[in-house]
């Protein structure tokens, strides 16, 4: 069993998931893929407790962390082994080299279309109005509604572009792409994540 989800900044996309996770008894595999990442291309994984994907592209992370501890790594020639290619396709392996191996929630990162193909596979897309993505956005990291705002839509514009140009999807809120779509403004994260762990059931059970 495979839970993927997709979110919208300030959604409440990572609480629903670890619901769903514990209520399943299934590990959540969310910030560690950046983690896993950095590991094997040779960096440590310290630097990821500093950053968050929400305020920073998962690319810019990954390359900020490496050249931050490795800086001798930078030469004229930029790194063009840790482009944002290369870094996706790894992603990817590591998404899908443990989706073999054990039932899991992923969050993010394309999952939803990324393992699309699986039977097993559960597709959420979990999202909320914006003036409750806005409240929930200055409440966790203390931003004016102004900037709050502004993170919204930067967020909703690099997500809109990652779909685009890894996955060819041209609207990623499509409801077509998911099994599910869950509005936590109306079901309150815990309800959304009741009503995911009861999809992922039925599909087992089929």
């Amino acid at each position: 069993m495979i839970v993927a989800i997709a979110r919208e900044l300030g959604a409440g996309g990572l609480a629903v998931g670890e619901a769903v996770a514990k209520e399943l008894g299934i590990p959540l595999l969310d910030k560690e893929i950046v983690d896993l990442v950095a590991q094997r291309i040779g960096a440590p994984e310290a630097y990821v407790a500093q950053r968050d994907e929400q305020v920073e592209s998962f690319t810019d992370r990954v390359l900020r962390g490496i050249t931050a501890a490795y800086p001798e790594s930078l030469s004229a020639r930029g790194v063009p082994d840790w482009s944002e290619d290369n870094l996706v396709k790894l992603t990817e392996t590591i998404i899908k080299e443990r989706a073999a191996s054990e039932s899991l929630v992923v969050i993010g990162r394309g999952a939803p279309m990324l393992l699309k193909d699986r039977a097993d596979v559960v597709r959420v897309f979990v999202t909320a109005p914006q003036d409750h993505r806005v409240a929930r956005i200055v409440d966790r990291f203390r931003l004016s509604q102004e900037d709050a705002l502004k993170e919204l839509k930067r967020s909703d514009q690099h997500r809109a572009q990652y779909y685009k140009e890894h996955y060819a999807v041209v609207d990623w809120r499509d409801p077509r792409h998911y099994d599910i779509v869950v509005n936590t403004a109306r079901f309150g994260t815990g309800g959304a994540a009741e009503l995911i762990v009861a999809a992922a059931r039925a599909v087992v059970a089929r």
